[in-house]
């Protein structure tokens, strides 16, 4: 994956970077009004005597005079002021001399009033000394600025091609634009963010500050300034990115945000153009709380209340084992088939993959002693959805009280999925599964990684394995063995599952017994083996 920048676009130079310049410095300048602006950004510098100048600027100008414009015949001072200041430009510095000695009155005042910086210089200098320096630094700046546009269109470019997910596209917008980024749908949802600020302060009351920055194109907006732009083709519009504070530098922000933009319209259009992307911010949000990686309440409740959630007394917590082979398709239907059976009971359900072929759903319950029935309501109420999977294992969690328990249980729920759809055979026997429903199997599952488990599993059935490596027989002795255990000794019922007599199944017991030097009618024996079977089963088992 591509690297965000090393390096940020540099500065222009505010009005009072120029006045600290030795060229403006040895004029000996004096600030009459505007102190508080003097960190505007200084784009070009203009000398001019023309009274109505205003007309022929753009905007970020300084501009230099002698005060001819303010002594002329029919001269309006303040007019001219006024003017300059609705064009757009950063300062005005005048030098004063014999035809003018001192600003006048109107003209400061006007000013003052406009917070417009107005700047004398008390002894002359050489205005090409001025500008030239000032010129020289501003021509770095947009070269660098122009390397700086060019990285931005190679990382985005690079993501665009590699169709690079929406975190990693926020994450790259983050660290090019030097500001927290958050990606909002047209509802005001914080689905998906990025930045050091912390979730908490990012996202408060996301939603209510949201609507009071309204714009339709990129631009500043609402009372905290917020730089915002749309996301999605003009006719299509689905998003939009929001630097959620006021930024210094706009041009360069503006450019990294429009191009992640562009990205984020694009890798949707080509690569899911057909999904829900507040469905993916709960996927996202349902990833982070399983990799422990969000364990703040408030940082939690933020990122629920930012996507239109609201937090509850107890959750109840599952995961979906999707059969067969991981498919982002089949996985889609799966978190769609949720998200209506939610939507369906009017429950506001965080609902996401998670994994593939594992989907978790998240939903509040009024008291943790009504998650029992809430969760044999949902399942009940999923089965009848038309895209649900067949075969899917659907894993409960014990249900709880806080949002920062909310890592814990989809840990466990997803454990509970693994286990189960490891063992084929147990697939189908509930409606859903909990912690104690998974008895030994569970316990080996969660041990599955162990070395020691491995090691017990080996010296248990090594005669076993070591046989089945060096002979072919008609039925595998650790089937059989498999076969008696699941018959609890059992030799009539064992006859009857091997369809064999009970002086066959007698005679093919003895050769086990003598392979494995082991007596099966010893409890502890049998336990030992049943266990290492099971070990043994899961091991060589992919869960579906």
């Amino acid at each position: 994956m591509c690297k965000a920048a090393c390096y940020r676009p540099a500065m222009y130079p505010t009005v009072a970077d120029v006045l600290a310049s030795p060229s403006v410095q040895a004029g000996d300048p004096r600030v009459r009004a505007g102190e508080e602006s003097l960190d505007r950004p200084v784009r070009w510098v203009h000398v001019s005597e023309i009274a109505d100048v205003a007309g022929t600027l753009e905007g970020g100008e300084l501009l230099l005079s002698t005060g001819i414009v303010t002594t002329a015949p029919g001269a309006d001072p303040a007019g001219y002021v006024t003017a300059l200041h609705e064009a757009g430009v950063s300062a005005l510095v005048v030098e004063l001399g014999g035809r003018l000695p001192v600003l006048p009155d109107p003209m400061v005042r006007t000013a003052r009033r406009l917070g417009f910086p107005l700047v004398e210089l008390r002894r002359s200098v050489r205005f090409v000394d001025i500008t030239e320096a000032v010129h020289t630094w501003i021509l770095d700046v947009q070269h660098e600025r122009l390397r700086f546009t060019q990285q931005v269109n190679q990382v985005f470019t690079t993501l665009t091609v590699e169709g690079a997910r929406v975190e990693e596209i926020l994450a790259q917008a983050s660290a090019l634009g030097g500001h927290p980024v958050v990606l909002e749908d047209l509802a005001h949802h914080a689905i998906a963010f990025s930045g050091t600020t912390r979730a908490g302060e990012l996202l408060r009351d996301w939603e209510s500050r949201s609507r009071l920055a309204v714009g339709g194109e990129t631009g500043v907006a609402g009372p905290e300034r917020w730089l915002t732009t749309p996301v999605g083709p003009r006719r299509g519009r689905w998003g939009r990115l929001v630097v959620p504070l006021a930024v210094p530098d706009i041009e360069s922000v503006v450019t990294v945000l429009e191009r992640a933009a562009d990205t984020l319209a694009i890798t949707r259009m080509l690569q899911r153009e057909n999904r829900d992307i507040t469905l993916d911010a709960h996927g996202g949000l349902l990833r982070d709380l399983l990799a422990g990686q969000v364990t703040d309440e408030q940082a939690v409740n933020a990122r629920l209340r930012a996507l239109g959630l609201r937090a509850g007394r107890a959750y109840a917590v599952l995961v979906l084992a999707v059969p067969g082979d991981p498919s982002a398709d089949v996985d889609q239907s799966a978190v769609d088939a949720a998200a209506s059976t939610a939507r369906g009971q009017g429950r506001a359900a965080l609902t996401g993959v998670i994994a593939p072929g594992r989907v978790a759903v998240v939903f509040a319950c009024p008291a943790d002693t009504d998650e029992p029935a809430a969760v044999r309501s949902f399942r009940s109420a999923m089965s009848g959805q038309p895209r649900l999977p067949a075969g899917m294992v659907v894993a409960a969690a014990s249900p709880t009280t806080r949002l920062t328990g909310l890592s814990a249980a989809l840990e466990e729920a997803s454990h509970v999925a693994d286990a189960v759809s490891a063992d084929p055979g147990r697939v189908g026997e509930r409606e859903v599964y909990r912690t104690r429903d998974l008895g030994a199997r569970g316990l080996l599952w969660s041990l599955r990684a162990d070395p020691r488990l491995q090691q017990f599993t080996e010296l248990q059935l090594q005669p076993l394995l070591s046989h089945r490596a060096h002979r072919h027989e008609e039925q595998d002795l650790l089937d059989l063995l498999r076969s008696y255990l699941d018959a609890n000794g059992n030799i009539a019922v064992l006859a009857r599952t091997l369809h064999l007599s009970r002086p066959a199944v007698y005679a093919r017991l003895k050769r086990l017994t003598d392979v494995l030097g082991r007596d099966l009618a010893d409890a502890e024996t049998r336990l030992s083996l049943h266990l290492a079977v099971l070990a043994y089963d899961q091991a060589t088992r992919v869960p579906g």
